[in-house]
């Protein structure tokens, strides 16, 4: 969910979205936990909800978000060795180190996490 969270705030800044209803996002990932929790943390930071239709989902292998917000698009895709750690650490279901992985993904810089590039 943290994932997701930080994805909804980097497309509400890069792209000066108010969020709720000035904000469309399609999701690409895996439907099945962990992956598809970052659904969850989109709905929350960003506005974008399925009760509203301004969010979409795909399935692929991997996680990425397309934000548009009129004709301005952000893409932002999270490094696969960040997913490829939640996945062992979310696997291995050990709770003092989901809690440690989960104030990683706060702390650790946007540029760390994610590929964000602007069409």
């Amino acid at each position: 969910m943290v994932v997701g969270l930080r994805m909804g705030l980097v497309a509400l800044e890069g792209l000066d979205a108010l969020g709720w209803f000035d904000l469309r996002c399609v999701v690409r990932l895996r439907w099945a936990p962990p992956d598809s929790c970052v659904i969850d943390g989109i709905q929350t930071s960003s506005g974008c909800t399925m009760g509203k239709h301004n969010i979409e989902v795909e399935g692929q292998d991997g996680i990425a978000a397309v934000f548009t917000k009129g004709d301005k698009r952000l893409n932002i895709h999270l490094r696969p060795e960040v997913l490829d750690r939640i996945r062992r650490v979310s696997d291995a279901g050990e709770d003092d180190e989901i809690k440690s992985l989960i104030l990683e993904l706060i702390e650790t810089s946007e540029a760390d996490i994610f590929v964000v590039s602007f069409r």
